[in-house]
C-alpha cells in the first residue's frame, strides 16, 4: 500500500470512501491518469510511455494510479443497479428488455412503480456475463434514448 493510500486510511478510521462520479468533473491530472491506465491495458505499451504521451508527471501518475479504477472494470459477472424515470406508456419496459436482452445480459430484479402523474419510477438489477459488451456504458445509452425514458441513473455496482 502506497504512503497515500495509508494516510487516507487514518483519516478515515481504516474504512475507504468511495463515490461515483462522472468523468467530466474530475480534474486534468485525474483524467490523464485514467488516460495513462487505458493506453497501458488497450495499446499494451508501458507506463513511462503513456506518461510521456500525456504530459503528465510521474509524480502525480504515481500518487494516484492505485485509487482509480473505471466503474465497469473487475469481474466479468458484474452486478449492478439502475435507476430510470419512464414515461407510463404501452411497451416502453418491453423495449428496456429488448436492449438489455441483446447486450447479453441476465435481469435479476425488476421492480416497477404505479404510475404517477404519467411517470414511471423503474430500478432493475443486472448482471453482466462473459458475453456482456466490456462497454456497458453502450447499452445505458441505448436504453437512454429509447423514446420514453426520460432519466436513466446508475446507483451501484458490486465492486
Amino acid at each position: 500500500m502506497t504512503k497515500k493510500a495509508k494516510e487516507n486510511e487514518k483519516i478515515h478510521d481504516g474504512k475507504r470512501q468511495y463515490y461515483i462520479v462522472d468523468k467530466t468533473i474530475l480534474s486534468a491530472s485525474i483524467q490523464k491518469v485514467i488516460a495513462v491506465n487505458e493506453m497501458v491495458k488497450n495499446e499494451h505499451i508501458s507506463k513511462h510511455e503513456g506518461i510521456r504521451r500525456t504530459g503528465l508527471s510521474r509524480s502525480t501518475y504515481y500518487k494516484y494510479k492505485d485509487f482509480i479504477k473505471p466503474f465497469f472494470e473487475g469481474s466479468q459477472e458484474k452486478i449492478f443497479n439502475i435507476h430510470m424515470s419512464l414515461k407510463d406508456r404501452q411497451g416502453l419496459l418491453a423495449q428496456i428488455l429488448e436492449v438489455i436482452a441483446d447486450d447479453k445480459m441476465n435481469i435479476l430484479t425488476i421492480v416497477q412503480n404505479a404510475a404517477v402523474d404519467g411517470i414511471v419510477q423503474l430500478t432493475i438489477s443486472l448482471q453482466g456475463t462473459a458475453e456482456t459488451p466490456k462497454n456497458i456504458e453502450t447499452t445505458l445509452a441505448k436504453i437512454q434514448v429509447i423514446d420514453g425514458v426520460r432519466d436513466l441513473r446508475i446507483l451501484g455496482s458490486n465492486s
